[in-house]
């Protein structure tokens, strides 16, 4: 039976469910998948360069990349980033867009002649490299809305389910984030004769006699995720070029998630109007990789490459927080809730609560092989496999507790499984002008037998070079497409969301003279040397 006084709820330190297990298996995909950042040139080519080297871009995807340079350089890679993502659920679609401006890429490389003591030894080590670039890994920016509505659900019978057997003046320490505001918002009532620990919720009457409800849920998302390379690399003979990066990554993402329920009926019972339920989450942290790649000359015309990256290391900090407010019309029999907007409990606090709490995640090694053709000295193909099991993944936390890692685990283990990526990059050199193109896809994440469903991403790209001495100027496009499902609640008919990410990207680079060739050299070298002193001069 509804009680018509508040109980004093105590608002206990728990870890949060989110929406569900769902929101975790997804954080930790999000830290684990990367697109087309980095240089112009790197994302117009598909970033295919496993086997081709020589970009910025590439220093944490093959870190040989860095050992092909014959020349110091130094770039920056600004864009701009065009979100736009569709949602159709229960028959009404919806389509918000974003946009964001990004530095996608910056560094510097630097290379080194090794000296030989005899100078007419000509094989061996020729040069070592080092460099530091920052690529931009993946971009958070996002906006969805998920509107529809619904006659046989409601988001409130997850918290009834949850509440069920807990008697309401222990529903904060069952779960401050949702349970307990729920009901000291209104929105749950107890059944009779059960001494206050079975409920149902205030909507579910008015739905089995045939009411409807419109659902909204808006999901806004900042932030991003680079990566940092320390890059060392050397070249052997021109044939062997070998490298290894030190990546440190950063990331810092924002989720403000308003799930909102709004009858679409005249509650004679409650006076219900509408509810809204809205998740903050605000995630920092930190990462650190290892990688190791070649890259070898066959022949003149053909190269092939690989390369191993370690998993990346994170330590992460969660600051999490749920907020309730509930209306109800003025006049309604329900007089407690008369014209009230309900947004604090019986003593002023707040309806919800907030927590921080810190964790380790390990996202997949990931291995990358690759080849590339040399065509008329002119054009580049290039192809690339990468093989990653997101499976893998795997959370760790003191703060959170084997009670709630321990099924987290369990569920990514279940529903990731192992992707097949695959790159494929063009470049046409007709000098000062560069024409490229490129395609990839990234494979299935998501195991299909206990997710029910699958998601491939699939990038267009498109580019142009221009370089005048030691400038350059590169310029690409590139368009990304997948579509994947969102599930709000546990009975709720799941969404199907289809993402477009478009970028423009514009590289500005300068190159420094070789060490190999400096300018009082390529002067002394301009001229023949003197002749050969006449017989008998000494």
């Amino acid at each position: 039976m509804r009680r018509f006084l508040y109980s004093v709820c105590l608002f206990s330190a728990i870890i949060p469910l989110k929406t569900s297990a769902q929101l975790g298996e997804s954080d930790a995909l999000r830290y684990s998948q990367d697109i087309l950042g980095g240089t112009a040139r790197f994302a117009a080519m598909g970033g295919a360069f496993c086997a081709v080297g020589g970009d910025m871009g590439a220093l944490g995807y093959n870190p040989a990349s860095i050992a092909v340079y014959t020349n110091n350089q130094m770039e920056i890679t600004p864009g701009i980033a065009f979100q736009s993502t569709n949602a159709s659920y229960n028959g009404t679609s919806t389509t918000n867009t974003n946009s964001a401006a990004t530095l996608q890429s910056l560094g510097f490389m630097a290379t080194g002649k090794v000296r030989k003591k005899d100078k007419d030894d000509k094989g061996g080590w020729k040069s070592y490299n080092f460099g530091v670039a920052y690529n931009r890994l993946n971009n958070f920016n996002d906006n969805v809305t998920i509107q529809g509505t619904t006659n046989s659900s409601t988001f409130l019978n997850d918290i009834t389910t949850q509440a069920n057997g807990t008697n309401y003046n222990n529903l904060g320490n069952l779960d401050g984030f949702r349970v307990a505001p729920a009901w000291n918002a209104g929105l749950l009532d107890t059944v009779a004769g059960t001494n206050g620990s079975q409920y149902f919720n205030i909507i579910q009457p008015s739905l089995n006699a045939g009411g409807t409800v419109l659902q909204t849920e808006n999901i806004l998302t900042t932030g991003s995720m680079g990566e940092t390379d320390i890059s060392f690399g050397g070249n052997y003979n021109d044939r062997l070029f070998i490298g290894g990066t030190i990546g440190i990554v950063d990331v810092n993402y924002n989720l403000t998630d308003s799930y909102t329920e709004q009858a679409e009926y005249t509650d004679a019972n409650y006076g219900f109007s509408n509810y809204t339920y809205t998740q903050n989450l605000n995630t920092s942290g930190t990462g650190v990789n290892f990688k190791v790649g070649i890259i070898y000359r066959i022949l003149d015309w053909l190269r092939v490459g690989a390369a191993i990256h370690s998993p990346t290391y994170f330590s992460m900090t969660d600051n999490y927080s749920t907020n309730w407010v509930a209306n109800y019309i003025s006049g309604s029999p329900y007089t407690n809730y008369q014209a009230l907007s309900v947004t604090t409990d019986g003593n002023g606090n707040p309806l919800g609560a907030q927590t921080q709490y810190n964790y380790n995640l390990t996202t997949p090694m990931k291995a990358i092989i690759g080849a590339a053709a040399v065509i008329n000295g002119q054009g580049i193909v290039s192809a690339d496999y990468q093989y990653v099991d997101y499976s893998t993944i795997s959370v760790k936390s003191a703060d959170l507790g084997s009670g709630y890692t321990a099924p987290l685990n369990s569920a990514i283990s279940q529903d990731f499984m192992q992707a097949n990526n695959l790159r494929f990059g063009f470049e046409w050199v007709l000098y000062p002008i560069s024409l490229r193109a490129g395609y990839s896809i990234y494979g299935n994440p998501y195991n299909q037998s206990t997710v029910g469903y699958s998601s491939i991403r699939n990038t267009y790209s498109l580019g142009v070079g221009l370089k005048v001495n030691h400038v350059a100027f590169d310029i690409a496009y590139t368009l990304m497409q997948y579509s994947e499902q969102y599930q709000s609640y546990s009975e709720a008919t799941p969404a199907t969301l289809k993402t477009n990410i478009s970028n423009v990207i514009l590289t500005m680079a300068y190159t420094f003279d070789s060490p190999k060739s400096h300018p009082h050299r390529r002067r002394y070298n301009s001229y023949p040397p003197p002749p050969p002193p006449p017989p008998g001069a000494y």
